[in-house]
């Protein structure tokens, strides 16, 4: 797992080192240049941030907390420096890059809320854990989609990165559901915490 972590690292680093040397933000007020670099490091995260259920649990969980917040400065910051422009864009009337957008960061927060009101739920493992993993897959998607397709700061070799970042993260995703469906849904940090669905009745 540590070098998927290295991967990722590297990739976040790469993307960051292409988005300051880029014309684009060289030209950009200073909101345009920390809602980028936010959003570059947010997606390195997310390339990670799968790998780390296999044993790090509270690292996960910590990585979950980091990328809600990058989301949220990079959104922010759009919205602070241009608000007809972000508004509409994040609109359902918006392009498609960034109803691509909308709909990571709407998954985004329900994959959040499912992992706040995991035991409350009473769920079995099984279910709780293909539901989350699928959200995640598909914020993953969305929001390296929507990188892509910005026309910006992270054109030519950053667009290469950012699908090696995707697909490291989707392979994660799809890694762990299968494992997960291997072992009947549970993993050792499950055991005692998440009630099967038989056990949860009285």
């Amino acid at each position: 797992m540590r070098w998927v972590v290295g991967v990722a690292v590297l990739g976040g680093v790469l993307l960051l080192g292409l988005a300051v040397t880029a014309p684009h933000l060289g030209e950009g007020s200073p909101l345009l240049v920390v809602s980028t670099l936010a959003a570059c490091v947010a997606v390195a995260a997310l390339a990670a941030q799968p790998w780390l259920t296999r044993r790090k649990v509270p690292a996960h969980v910590r990585v979950g907390g980091v990328i809600g917040v990058l989301v949220a400065v990079h959104v922010l910051a759009l919205v602070l420096e241009s608000p007809d422009d972000a508004l509409f864009a994040m609109s359902p009337d918006g392009p498609t890059r960034s109803r691509m957008a909308l709909f990571a960061t709407i998954l985004l927060a329900a994959v959040t809320l499912l992992g706040l009101l995991r035991r409350r739920l009473r769920w079995s493992a099984p279910t709780w854990r293909f539901v989350h993993g699928s959200l995640a897959g598909l914020v993953v998607v969305l929001g390296v989609g929507h990188a892509v397709l910005i026309q910006g700061a992270l054109d030519g070799w950053g667009t290469a990165v950012l699908l090696g970042l995707g697909g490291l993260g989707l392979v994660g995703v799809v890694v762990r559901l299968v494992a997960v469906h291997r072992a009947g849904g549970a993993t050792p940090h499950d055991r005692g915490r998440v009630p099967a669905a038989d056990d949860a009745r009285p």
